[in-house]
């Protein structure tokens, strides 16, 4: 994950503006606005301070994998581009990191609440696998997964190619189909 996915993430969870966050880590604002757009790589002491003030910390995992959040920003630079099937391969891409871990660093994976990708859908979905992939371990929910409900009355596909077929409903997931997010299990498979 980068600096600036990391820093606008601890922000965003903590609820605070920039100009907050700046006061509270004594960090400029102008710093930090160049820190959260990526154009400016902090130390580790800046980087430090902006996550003690959001009351966050940098954990690091055995992987290489990357996590929910980082891509959901790929997601999200995939929708401004109006490239749907894109941000689907990157949904796949989180899929299968996810499947290809166990235990802790799984969940740390998840840990992390990815900030909007500009689609309240691809964020529900973002949601329904990760506690998908939780749940097939029995592992802990992070707060911002459960927080993400969906609207199961209003149900929702991505359009993964320019040849999309109907998912059949009895072929997703709970996690999925109780946030109205259609996708089936097969679909989550690596091939």
């Amino acid at each position: 994950m980068s600096a600036a996915i990391l820093a606008r993430s601890a922000r965003a969870a903590s609820g605070l503006s920039q100009s907050e966050l700046a006061a509270r880590s004594g960090i400029a604002g102008s710093s930090l606005s160049l820190i959260e757009n990526g154009k400016r790589e902090p130390t580790v002491a800046t980087l430090e301070a902006l996550l003690l003030a959001t009351r966050h910390t940098v954990v690091t995992l055995p992987t290489v994998r990357s996590d929910a959040a980082r891509i959901a920003s790929e997601i999200a630079a995939a929708l401004a581009a109006s490239d749907e099937p894109l941000a689907f391969r990157w949904f796949a891409q989180l899929a299968d990191n996810l499947a290809a871990e166990r235990g802790a660093t799984r969940v740390g994976l998840t840990l992390t609440e990815p900030l909007p990708t500009g689609s309240g859908h691809w964020d529900t979905a973002i949601a329904a696998l990760c506690e998908y992939r939780l749940n097939a371990d029995a592992l802990p929910i992070p707060d911002w997964i459960v927080a993400r409900t969906g609207t199961a009355g209003s149900p929702w596909s991505p359009s993964t190619s320019d040849y999309d077929i109907p998912a059949d409903v009895d072929r997703v997931p709970r996690e999925f189909r109780d946030r109205g997010i259609l996708i089936e299990a097969a679909t989550l498979e690596s091939v």
